[in-house]
């Protein structure tokens, strides 16, 4: 004889975890005549950090990619990829964003890698766009 009980099973809310440092060759591309990449840069403060992306003055949509150390060569850097955009502008902002949120817009070309430096919190003015 079992022992069932009469409650509903309701999943934890999925958690997203802190990311280390990538693995060479971690990240792929799918850039080409429908879309191109963007490449963030930033400082080693901004670790960790969820940075969210929209196409220019629409919806925040909870689109992000996390800043993690990356192993280039000998060398490290720190960097968030969205490996494929349509082309558009688009704003950045951390995930969120909030007062100290530094803010950038980019321009994503079809079939190119913009590379781009996001400057820490206290570098960038405040942009009064939502």
């Amino acid at each position: 004889m079992g022992s069932g009980h009469q409650h509903p099973h309701v999943a934890a809310p999925p958690t997203e975890r802190t990311l280390g440092p990538s693995q060479p060759a971690s990240v792929v591309l799918d850039i080409g005549a429908h879309a191109g990449a963007l490449v963030l840069y930033a400082n080693e403060e901004l670790a960790g950090a969820e940075i969210e992306i929209r196409p220019g003055w629409g919806a925040w949509l909870g689109t992000h990619t996390a800043i993690r150390e990356r192993h280039v060569g000998d060398g490290v850097v720190y960097a968030g990829v969205f490996g494929s955009l349509a082309e558009d502008t688009y704003d950045l902002r951390l995930k969120g964003g909030g007062p100290g949120s530094p803010r950038l817009t980019v321009d994503v070309v079809a079939g190119a890698v913009t590379e781009v430096t996001l400057l820490p919190p206290a570098v960038v003015s405040s942009d009064p766009r939502p």
